[in-house]
């Protein structure tokens, strides 16, 4: 064994804890995920009274229906995401030897999967809110500058994912090819 220093030792211990940590983390989100689709259904559930007055009494209005369905929408999307990313730290921290098989959209090898699987989650997000706030449509000018932003939003992701993140995907590709 070599001989270490104390602050090797240190650091050793740390990052053999920190297993424990993310794994912790890894459960909570998870949880909360659980937490999110119960409030998904519940919203679900909530617009059903509407959608009888709709049909039957030809009360209420579309776009309440709407808005109760796209929440609904929002977050199951937010529940996937975090379920996803609690899934992913587990894969990446706590699962070292890859004792579970994961299916194939969940294979997470390295924190640049789990960053272009939130990426791509968080733009579908932003997509179902800017939906949610175009149905309520309430004043143009505001959808318009909501729109604007989400626009930008989308488009530095887009550079992000493509210049950050896919870059060095792409490296690591082109150097698992080589060998």
């Amino acid at each position: 064994m070599k001989n270490r220093d104390f602050l090797t030792i240190i650091n050793s211990c740390f990052v053999h804890a920190g297993r424990y940590f993310v794994a912790v983390a890894s459960i909570l989100i998870i949880l909360a995920s659980g937490f999110l689709i119960f409030a998904g259904i519940w919203e679900f559930v909530n617009g059903i009274p509407e959608i009888l007055d709709f049909l039957f009494k030809h009360e209420g209005h579309r776009v309440e229906l709407s808005v109760h369905f796209i929440s609904a929408i929002d977050l199951f999307m937010v529940a996937v995401v975090m379920f996803v990313m609690g899934i992913g730290l587990f894969e990446l921290f706590v699962d070292k030897d890859q004792s579970i098989d994961y299916p194939l959209w969940l294979k997470i090898h390295n924190l640049n999967d789990l960053k272009e699987k939130l990426i791509a989650a968080v733009v579908v997000v932003i997509v179902i809110t800017f939906l949610k706030h175009i149905v309520m449509w309430e004043n143009p000018l505001e959808t318009l500058y909501f729109g604007g932003s989400i626009a930008i939003v989308i488009m530095a992701i887009t550079l992000f994912s493509k210049f950050v993140v896919g870059d060095e995907s792409r490296k690591k590709k082109t150097e698992e090819t080589k060998q």
